[in-house]
């Protein structure tokens, strides 16, 4: 009792607990009106020292853990972590590849483009096409305005802000679901430059209203697609929304639009543009061929059998093997299907399409075979000058070491289609002779299997390790470009940037006019008035000056390892740990 209390003569309750709380002294009660505090406060209480030391290493292992995420994500997001690294580190070359050269060289092709740009918005702007001799324009393509369309990431890479917000001005306006009465739109081609044009020039600026664009190009061209296999129609009326009836279409048509509809699919959460484009793939790829991974040109849409035309990385055939590495590389290597197609693809084309100069120990190229895969012609086209690139590409991201050095002999060819003539510009294609003295006679000929007894081999042709053929004309294409860009940045050799500067310098010197560049008729006249042909596609300006450009720009500028270029040269960024819809 309270001594206090007794002496007053009154009792006191008892202070001590009724009931005891727990063997430990000082815990607080619990009850279901506690709260999560002091319930914690209560569990944590009734552990042992053990116990707790172990609580709390695993609590600052888990924060631990939640604040490194969070720094990464704001410092170098797990999404742009590179597996594996294609491309070399940012560097300073030495010698004459200083920052300033290149600065300086870049420069100099960015003032082409904006040459370019010029002319075209003074004489043809909304239009196709500059007729950059004449001055005048064309809508070849339906009124669109393609060289427009093509040319916005360009723009925007070469940071000419003005000259890009002039073109989305325009074409925020344009109604894709109309062009030039009775005119039918080619479906591969609006897909590859004006799809895919605006789904980059979105990606980079962020502006919605070019999606939507986007949206309604990748739309008025899905009826291509409403065929009883799949594989889409070569055209459509986009005037009234149908197809346009065809009973075959060439691989690279039907093959080569899977990327630009996936990533619309994913900038528009709609996955039905990438699986309609997909059945495409998964047709061919179970198809009967003449030859493991490799593919005649033209395929019969009804069965989607391979019915004619040779076998090529040339016209027609080369995009769709482009593609195969390209998919798989913007998948972000989660889609094993497009890996084995290609590498069955290379395998094969290194042991039956790929062969060497007689003049020329350095001199590697790629001919074509025929239907059979039995008959080989000896012909090398510019358009096939995009398989070192892509060989380079592939070697770095496959672990494929010895098709970077196929790369290398490949490219140095390519280039020395330019090296070798009075221009400095590369022609249509060359043509070699085997150890037999066979070969296609270089006049005019309707069959490239047409092998007949050549005569002996002229100086010219021993000096250039080829002979050229009747077609000599340089159409400003972008192939040889592309590949030297691709070597430099995956080699580091400084050679390529030499060599890519010669041929910048023989493009602006023999084909630039007052309002542009236009293709060449001969590369082996020096007569130039009278060989300029008054044309200038619209991949001039989306891919020739675009790779010209990212050559002498550091290699972490729109990298490799965070683009994936679709076949117009529109750079598409890669999804991280996508998987496949």
């Amino acid at each position: 009792m309270d001594r206090d209390a007794e002496a007053n003569g009154h009792s006191s309750v008892s202070s001590e607990p009724t009931i005891p709380l727990s063997d430990q002294d000082g815990l607080p009660l619990l009850h279901s009106k506690q709260t999560l505090k002091s319930r914690l406060r209560t569990g944590w209480y009734r552990m042992d020292r053990l116990s707790r030391l172990t609580t709390s290493l695993v609590v600052l292992i888990i924060g631990g853990a939640i604040i490194a995420r969070v720094l990464i994500e704001l410092f170098c997001p797990y999404d742009y972590w590179h597996n594996p690294q294609v491309t070399i580190p940012p560097k300073t070359d030495d010698n004459n590849h200083s920052v300033q050269a290149d600065k300086e060289r870049r420069n100099a092709v960015r003032d082409a483009m904006r040459h370019t740009w010029s002319g075209y918005h003074k004489y043809a702007f909304g239009h196709d096409e500059l007729l950059p001799v004449s001055n005048k324009s064309n809508d070849k393509w339906g009124g669109w305005g393609v060289t427009l369309i093509d040319a916005l990431d360009t723009l925007y890479i070469m940071e000419l802000y003005d000259e890009f917000n002039q073109g989305v001005t325009h074409v925020v306006d344009v109604d894709f679901s109309k062009a030039t009465p009775g005119y039918t739109t080619p479906f591969f081609e609006m897909v590859i430059r004006s799809l895919a044009g605006l789904l980059t020039a979105y990606e980079m600026s962020l502006d919605k209203r070019l999606l939507a664009k986007a949206q309604q190009v990748g739309d008025v061209l899905m009826p291509a697609f409403k065929t009883a296999t799949g594989l889409p129609y070569p055209r459509v009326d986009v005037n009234t929304g149908v197809a346009v009836r065809a009973s075959s279409i060439c691989l690279a048509e039907a093959g080569t639009v899977q990327l630009e509809y996936w990533k619309l699919s994913d900038l528009t959460g709609n996955p039905v543009y990438h699986q309609t484009a997909q059945r495409v793939v998964d047709i061919l790829d179970q198809t009967e061929k003449p030859y493991p991974g490799l593919y005649p040109i033209w395929v019969d849409i009804a069965t989607g059998n391979f019915t004619s035309g040779q076998i090529t990385f040339g016209a027609q055939g080369d995009s769709w093997y482009e593609y195969m590495l390209k998919q798989y590389i913007y998948s972000g290597g989660t889609h094993d299907q497009y890996q084995r197609m290609y590498v069955e693809s290379i395998e094969s084309m290194k042991q039956k399409m790929v062969k060497r100069s007689e003049f020329d120990d350095q001199m590697y190229y790629v001919g074509d075979l025929d239907f059979t895969a039995k008959k080989f012609s000896p012909k090398f086209q510019h358009l096939t000058c995009f398989v070192p690139g892509m060989l380079a590409l592939g070697s770095k991201t496959l672990n494929r070491p010895d098709d970077l050095e196929l790369a290398k002999q490949l490219t140095y060819t390519c280039f020395q289609m330019y090296n070798q003539t009075a221009t400095g510009l590369g022609p249509e294609y060359v043509l070699f002779r085997d150890s037999t003295n066979k070969g296609l006679l270089p006049t005019n000929h309707k069959n490239d299997f047409d092998i007949e007894d050549l005569p002996a081999a002229d100086s010219s042709e021993v000096n250039n390790g080829y002979y050229l053929g009747y077609d000599r004309g340089y159409l400003l294409r972008p192939e040889t470009a592309e590949s030297i860009m691709i070597l430099y940045r995956i080699t580091g050799d400084v050679k390529y940037k030499e060599w890519g500067w010669q041929i910048f310098q023989a493009i602006d010197k023999w084909t630039k006019t007052p309002a542009g560049f236009s293709a060449y008729r001969d590369v082996t006249s020096t007569k130039r008035d009278s060989q300029l042909t008054d044309s200038m596609e619209s991949f001039f300006l989306a891919e020739t000056l675009k790779y010209l450009y990212l050559l002498f720009s550091p290699a972490d500028y729109y990298s490799l390892d965070d683009y994936v270029f679709n076949t117009e040269a529109h750079p598409f960024k890669i999804q991280r740990g996508h998987a496949h819809k």
